[in-house]
């Protein structure tokens, strides 16, 4: 669905292996397609993008703002790009319906991508949170139960 993107961007993108978890699949598919769009969307200029896929089991103890049993535990799955990066205090802003960073008029979309996406995280008994620097990129964490 993003290859064309993907190519001419000329975009990488790497992943590490990905847990098995109890998800529903296109939900989750869904929701890796709106991050990765995201990330080649909001790229610097004549800065190829790199996007990169990492995973780790956590304990919920053990990251900050979740609000779960503290022994319960969780994949992390992160996106991270090298992209344009966001002020940390809309972290929480991207994620409402409707809600963007930039005029309709410097990116195309609707404002609904990541709304979708925290709402399958929540869908899953799951969590997700974004932290940006302007100039340097963005990361987006999902947390889905173990």
């Amino acid at each position: 669905e993003l290859s064309t993107i993907i190519e001419e961007k000329k975009a990488v993108i790497q992943s590490e292996g990905l847990p098995d978890l109890k998800v529903i699949p296109f939900q989750i598919e869904q929701l890796f397609i709106n991050l990765l769009s995201n990330s080649l969307k909001y790229t610097r200029p004549g800065v190829p993008p790199v996007i990169s896929i990492s995973s780790q089991t956590v304990a919920a103890k053990d990251v900050p703002g979740i609000k779960a049993d503290p022994q319960k535990l969780f994949a992390r799955i992160t996106f991270t790009d090298n992209g344009l990066g966001f002020e940390q205090q809309f972290a929480e802003n991207i994620f409402v319906l409707f809600k963007r960073l930039h005029q309709k008029n410097e990116y195309p979309g609707t404002g609904i991508g990541l709304s979708i996406c925290r709402k399958i995280a929540d869908n899953h008994s799951g969590f997700i949170s974004a932290t940006g620097k302007p100039g340097e990129g963005a990361s987006f964490s999902l947390f889905l139960p173990v």
